[in-house]
């Protein structure tokens, strides 16, 4: 089911950081959202994921749909490798894929460029490194709809291919919305670019 996003408006006290936006997202594409820094566009993707609530205005089809997120921020537990940080999203039945073994893992952080750094504290990994653990993280969960809020901050050109391809694998027949500042990403990665305004 495709999601459909009608005359949407929040505020943050005086501030309208969405005003009267509408969209329809098809299902199992990838939609990228832009706009300038402050332009709503994390908000959007909060209200999205159910952790922000619109002031104005209606999404329909979220009903039921699992869920994953890379957030700005990394969301890691520093004390943890990361492998465990991985680990950490098969807690309950239905949110993890059966084959989510220590080398089904370890074959996901490979193809992210971390071989070698499994078993490192995600504290002592640099901050493009976490960011690929963040990323692999949200693409080992089951789920309908994955929201990427500038995923590909901090990893450099070689590094950001590499992401850009594994999510593209991992996500094929699934519903995508992409935030981001840079044009040539929303294009790398296929699909609809919108402008917030």
């Amino acid at each position: 089911m495709d999601i459909v996003i009608d005359s949407l408006s929040k505020k943050f006290g005086e501030k309208e950081v969405i005003r009267n936006f509408s969209a329809r997202i098809k299902e199992g594409c990838v939609f990228s959202v832009m706009a300038p820094s402050g332009g709503g566009k994390t908000t959007l993707l909060r209200i999205l994921a159910g952790l922000e609530t619109a002031d104005k205005g209606r999404i329909e089809g979220l009903e039921d749909k699992k869920i994953s997120m890379v957030f700005q921020e990394d969301r890691l537990c520093g004390y943890l490798n990361a492998v465990d940080n991985i680990r950490l999203i098969s807690g309950k039945k239905g949110s993890s894929p059966l084959e989510m073994t220590e080398g089904w893992i370890y074959g996901e952080l490979e193809k992210a460029g971390l071989k070698g750094n499994e078993k490192y504290p995600v504290r002592e990994l640099s901050g493009g490194m976490r960011r690929r653990v963040a990323i692999v993280r949200a693409l080992a969960a089951v789920y309908d709809l994955l929201i990427l809020d500038e995923p590909f901050a901090g990893l450099d050109m070689e590094n950001k291919n590499k992401m850009m391809d594994y999510i593209k694998e991992k996500s094929k027949g699934k519903t995508v919305i992409l935030v981001t500042h840079d044009i040539t990403e929303a294009e790398a990665m296929g699909g609809e670019i919108i402008y917030l305004k």
